[in-house]
């Protein structure tokens, strides 16, 4: 995973070079999201695990596992104390960001779980998955 600077020119919105590469996983990485204010970014492994990443500095700050299987998607909350990320395994698994406790497992999906979204307010999460379906999990 590399992490580029972009032009400041909008009349060229391209990467102009690479600052950093964030090497850490062993195989191929299936997902990087910013948290919301683009300080932070996770990455999702292949090698079933998150990956906390301070990109501006190409600095590791903690991987998080708990999936038996590839990881293929991650978000935060907007305060970043809570991961959810979902698999090839399907599950979908809520982690305290500090820690690296997982605080629950989602089970019960059918399928793969493509992709996993909390809500603005981080009173639900949606997953996508392999069935064209979508679930809303809600939390308490």
């Amino acid at each position: 995973v590399c992490y580029s600077r972009l032009s400041e020119s909008m009349a060229n919105p391209l990467p102009e070079y690479v600052t950093a590469e964030l090497t850490g996983h062993h195989g191929p990485a299936r997902a990087v999201r910013f948290n919301t204010t683009g300080s932070y970014c996770l990455t999702c492994g292949s090698d079933k695990t998150v990956k906390l990443w301070n990109p501006h500095r190409g600095l590791l700050i903690k991987t998080y596992m708990g999936h038996g299987r590839e990881v293929l998607d991650a978000a935060a909350v907007r305060d970043n104390s809570r991961l959810v990320s979902c698999g090839a395994d399907k599950l979908v698994i809520m982690t305290d960001v500090a820690t690296g406790n997982i605080i629950r497992k989602y089970r019960g999906h059918l399928e793969r779980v493509n992709c996993v979204k909390f809500n603005d307010e981080a009173t639900l999460i949606i997953s996508g998955l392999s069935d064209w379906m979508a679930n809303l999990l809600v939390l308490q």
